[in-house]
């Protein structure tokens, strides 16, 4: 028995040599990318600072570092072994924050980095070790600030789940998109409402639970599907729940402050109940005490370790590095001249009409030049608007979160309804963006899409690809909004939309031309 102790001690000791200077070169190689890639990481944090639904990046890595000590039996008892051919996942990290930059995609940018920390950290621990971290690994990538793309569509299916289940409890309700009336008066959906603070709470928390209360992939799965679930039907109850507290209660109870603290109570219940019914399904993860890992770290391993530790971490900090020098040579364009826009003549039976349709604006910031122009053809009114975009920067950008049609809190103009149409678009069919406006006195049916490297596209997802691109081959990146719109007139949609088609097909080949002969103005 004495001999079995004294070679698990000395097994454990060997281990130790390697296990301390793998800790450290871990710490140093992730401390140096980050410094190399200050920008995105400080991007990141600045984030978890401004937003309360990202806020919880702050204890991410504090959790990490906690499962990673809960484990240090395990990985003490196991041989650290450098794994090469990770370096190639940091290389393709690498080049997916290149492309990223080049596209100014900053979510892409932040998991990149992630992705670069964790084959970093696999490269220089090893697959063995890297299976025992596989959840601090996978965990770390809730520090990337994420999910704000799902917000319109939380948004809408909020409102669905509001407006019948107020029907269906008696309830009268008029709704226009994501604004509803009822008979004690008038309630939105608005981003706060969507539950994308719930949904990622309570996905992060569940995740931990999941890893530490079952060892099954199936209970784990099914516990990860229901931290997902659960908040949403959650958050669709708390909004229908405070509309009715406030009608109820004549817009007494929930209609101020106490409108977010009844959503967190509710909301806090049913994650306790959550958590609580999980626990009747939890497993033992703890080995026996008895149990000692596998471990058989020969002499020589042990005496080459730190030299191999060594040359994996700086091989991984210089594949990381490498991306910035590349990247500020490929932005290191020329400052272009401001581009200009020439008004356009009619074409097609359009004729341009003096006076503007309405005093309305996409809500673009930081653009060089814009076009606004009035057409009419018989009784027939349309307004084309063009915002142009040249040496883009944050806060001079053409695909941003931050631009859209309308501006949520402008009191002038709402946006109702979306969708989108087919129009012919110089001789070929083109997918734009609908959606109709409304205006205190007028209601707005809208076409657009987005003009990047001489390419028309709806979809802000390939434009960020058309752009990238463009920057990579050393085309610019010049980019357009195009949109062109109709006043709705009957309260019928349909003759509006017919005129914008008219008119897409009639003044193609003009706007074209004009923002061809931008592109190359300056250059």
């Amino acid at each position: 028995m004495k001999r079995d102790l004294d070679a698990v001690v000395a097994q454990r000791s060997a281990a130790a040599v390697v296990a301390t200077p793998a800790v450290l070169t871990c710490a140093l190689a992730v401390g140096a990318i980050l410094a190399l890639h200050w920008q995105t990481a400080a991007s990141i944090v600045a984030i978890w600072w401004r937003s309360e639904t990202f806020a919880h990046g702050f204890v991410v890595i504090p959790i990490c570092l906690w499962y990673v000590w809960r484990k240090r039996a395990a990985l003490a008892a196991m041989p650290v072994e450098p794994w090469l051919p990770g370096l190639i996942i940091v290389a393709g990290a690498g080049a997916l924050w290149f492309v990223a930059s080049a596209a100014d995609v900053s979510v892409a940018k932040q998991f990149a980095l992630a992705f670069m920390l964790q084959a970093t950290i696999v490269t220089i621990v090893g697959l063995s070790i890297a299976r025992v971290l596989i959840f601090p690994l996978v965990f770390l990538l809730f520090a990337v600030p994420t999910g704000e793309f799902l917000v319109p569509t939380l948004i809408d299916r909020t409102a669905d789940f509001t407006v019948a289940a107020l029907r269906m409890t008696g309830v009268p309700v008029y709704r226009e998109s994501n604004h509803f009336i009822i008979p004690s008066g008038s309630w939105s959906v608005v981003e706060a409402c969507s539950g994308l603070r719930y949904i990622v709470a309570s996905l992060m928390v569940g995740t931990l639970y999941a890893a530490i209360a079952y060892c099954s992939p199936l209970r784990r799965g099914l516990f990860l599907l229901a931290s997902i679930v659960v908040p949403i039907v959650a958050n669709w109850l708390r909004a229908y729940m405070i509309v009715m507290i406030g009608h109820l209660s004549g817009n007494r109870l929930a209609v101020g402050v106490d409108h977010i603290i009844y959503g967190w109570v509710f909301f806090g219940i049913v994650m306790l109940a959550m958590f609580w019914i999980g626990s009747f399904w939890q497993e033992d993860t703890q080995l026996p005490k008895n149990r000692v890992a596998p471990c058989d770290p020969a002499a020589k391993s042990v005496a080459r370790a730190p030299r191999t530790l060594v040359v994996a971490a700086m091989a991984a900090i210089v594949i990381a590095g490498v991306w910035i020098p590349v990247d500020a040579i490929s932005a290191r364009n020329r400052e272009l001249a401001v581009p200009t826009l020439a008004a356009m003549a009619g074409a097609g039976g359009w004729t341009p009409a003096p006076q503007q349709i309405a005093e309305w604006r996409p809500s673009y910031g930081g653009y060089a030049v814009e076009l606004r122009q009035a057409y009419r053809q018989g009784e027939q009114d349309v307004g084309l608007h063009i915002v142009y975009y040249r040496n883009q920067r944050r806060g001079s950008e053409l695909v941003t979160s931050g631009n859209m049609l309308t501006s949520p809190e402008s009191v002038a103009w709402k946006q109702m309804t979306t969708g989108s149409d087919e129009v012919v678009w110089a001789g070929g069919p083109l997918k734009v963006d609908r959606a109709t406006l409304q205006g205190s006195a007028l209601s707005l049916e809208t076409f657009s899409f987005y003009r990047v490297a001489g390419r028309e596209t709806a979809s802000a997802y390939v434009a960020k690809a058309l752009l990238a691109w463009s920057r990579l081959t050393g085309r610019g990146d010049d980019s357009a909004l195009v949109v062109f719109y109709a006043p709705v007139r009957g309260g019928s949609p349909e003759a509006a939309r017919r005129s914008l088609r008219s008119f897409a097909q009639a003044m193609s080949g003009s706007i074209d031309r004009v923002l061809a002969t931008a592109e190359e103005s300056g250059r």
